[in-house]
């Protein structure tokens, strides 16, 4: 193997086990009635959020690898809880953006706080 693939997978695994932190602290801090589904896409909402996207579902379920009408139903329960906000695209009037609220995105959870630093260093986008 050589040295720019093993430091690839290390760096693969410490973002596999800083996520599982994060998506534990959420879990935490969210937990009650918000479901495992609404948890992975809270986590990718923030993901997003930190890469200076927004959420559309089509490009989630992609992501994810959840099958559009579920990540569909996914965020539109988390509007009502408001998880997160919703708009018409731009640009086709037929699709819809998601994004954090902004409650969400200023919560100042330190775990969160390094994972979005850590997102927007060059080099380091995950969708």
């Amino acid at each position: 193997m050589s040295d720019t693939a093993s430091s690839d997978d290390a760096a693969r695994r410490n973002l596999i086990n800083f996520a599982a932190l994060l998506f534990t602290r959420m879990a935490e801090k969210y937990g009650g009635s918000t479901t495992l589904n609404e948890l992975t896409m809270l986590n990718y909402g923030f993901v997003c959020s930190a890469s200076g996207k927004d959420i559309c579902v089509t490009q989630a379920s992609e992501d994810l690898q959840i099958p559009k009408s579920s990540v569909s139903r996914i965020l539109t329960g988390m509007r009502a809880k408001g998880f997160v906000t919703e708009e018409t695209h731009p640009h086709d009037r037929r699709r819809r953006i998601f994004k954090l609220a902004p409650a969400y995105l200023q919560r100042g959870d330190d775990d969160i706080e390094k994972f979005l630093a850590w997102c927007r260093e060059p080099g380091h986008s995950l969708v």
